[in-house]
């Protein structure tokens, strides 16, 4: 069933909770991470109140007092989570391996990504499909340096029709917004990632596959995310009050910079840098008397 339990650094061992397959939930996959109050968080993979036992998510404090915040259906709400990441908003985002939309993979569900407060409410960010966005992920995420969450799904993607596809690499916004950033193809590139992705201190991401590679039996790889720049969609004056609209990609944070002499590299920001919801964003600025400007939106590292 499992347990969770501390160890002093001189190795003295003490169980804090050991699971029972009930409301408790059971078989604890993934490891804790502590919320910013100092209890710590985490998932079992069956068991809980629901009558299909799609496991937990749970809260302990550092005596043992286990508090289940929410029990999995397998449906609309997935089914097998896969661990914990604590956000920089101080919520927590996970994986299910199993639930979301229920109509496919034989009423199983190919997994989903979620998000759940320190109190228990839960959202679910995205079901996978087993197409084009992946799934089954096995594996929890990673929050990168910009914000947004990367993860792998152990099938999917576009190499083959559906579950046949060796898996994917993705990226998904706070907001819910999943773009697949690779789709493996099984080959020299490695093919089933059933663990997670660490970001390097090159801001690229590193990660392993189960199969594919030179010699069938997996890879480490490297994935290097090239952001697309900024690039601005309209321009429009109205009454000395100038609107400036440009691309963006959901959770990347822009700064939009304004310059009276392009020999100049004193460039000044026109407002607070915001961070993108969705595929474009707006500023304005009153030109009213204004010397000529010439404008910039630059993406944040």
């Amino acid at each position: 069933m499992g347990t969770v339990f501390k160890i002093t650094t001189n190795g003295v061992l003490t169980r804090l909770h050991a699971f029972s397959y009930t409301d408790d939930g059971s078989s604890p996959y993934g490891a804790l991470v502590q919320g910013r109050e100092g209890h710590f968080y985490g998932t079992t993979y069956g068991g809980g109140t629901s009558t299909t036992g799609g496991g937990t998510v749970f809260k302990i404090t550092t005596n043992g007092v286990l508090t289940s915040l929410h029990s999995f259906t397998g449906f609309n709400d997935g089914g097998g989570p896969n661990g914990l990441v604590r956000g920089g908003d101080g919520d927590f985002y996970g994986t299910t391996s199993t639930g979301g939309d229920t109509n496919l993979n034989y009423g199983q569900g190919f997994g989903t990504l979620f998000k759940i407060t320190t109190n228990g409410a839960l959202t679910t960010l995205h079901s996978f499909t087993g197409a084009n966005d992946g799934g089954t992920p096995v594996a929890g995420l990673v929050q990168g340096s910009d914000g947004n969450f990367y993860g792998t799904a152990n099938q999917g993607g576009t190499y083959a029709s559906g579950f046949n596809s060796p898996g994917t690499v993705f990226k998904i916004s706070t907001n819910g917004t999943l773009t697949t950033l690779y789709s493996f193809t099984g080959g020299n590139d490695g093919g089933n990632s059933v663990a997670g992705l660490v970001q390097g201190s090159d801001g690229s991401f590193y990660g392993t596959t189960l199969g594919g590679g030179a010699g069938h039996v997996g890879t480490v790889f490297p994935l290097t995310i090239v952001r697309a720049a900024p690039v601005f969609q309209a321009v429009t004056l109205t009454n000395s009050t100038l609107s400036l609209t440009w691309s963006t990609e959901a959770g990347g944070r822009y700064q939009v910079q304004y310059n009276s002499d392009l020999s100049s590299s004193n460039w000044i920001n026109l407002s607070n840098a915001v961070i993108a919801a969705g595929a474009t964003l707006s500023v304005t600025d009153s030109v009213t008397n204004a010397p000529r400007r010439f404008y910039r939106a630059v993406l944040s590292p």
